[in-house]
């Protein structure tokens, strides 16, 4: 289950389509059933026309669930890789010669390290970031 709420709702109704989808023909059956004692055989057949009718939509509606979810995951599957495999150099640091170490070492903009060194330098000014 995933740990976002709003992807935790989906993916719980996601399992509830997947489970009515699956076990449909149970209460399909007692009310074919229970419609032929009523009403007769015409009864129950319409009660299973209709229940079959009602499965059809359900099992589309999780087919395009399914469909829609196999998208979603490709496409994070491709901007992970293109993440991975960029071309484009995102460092903000200018580049040195490859055997000169540079002067500056590689630190992620916002961290509170790299704001408590910055705070050292300037000589300890609360104020100035």
């Amino acid at each position: 289950m995933p740990a976002d709420p709003i992807k935790a709702v989906f993916w719980f109704l996601y399992w509830l389509l997947r489970v009515v989808v699956r076990f449909y023909w149970l209460p399909l059956l007692a009310g074919v059933i229970y419609e032929s004692l009523l009403n007769g055989l015409i009864g129950g057949g319409i009660t299973l026309l209709l229940g079959l009718v009602l499965w059809v939509v359900l099992f589309a509606a999780l087919r395009v669930v399914e469909l829609l979810r196999g998208v979603a995951h490709v496409l994070a599957t491709v901007e992970q890789l293109q993440r991975e495999f960029s071309l484009v150099d995102n460092d903000p640091l200018p580049r040195s010669s490859e055997g000169e170490p540079r002067d500056e070492p590689r630190v992620v903009e916002g961290t509170i390290v790299y704001l408590d060194e910055k705070r050292r330098e300037r000589g300890g000014q609360p104020g100035a970031n």
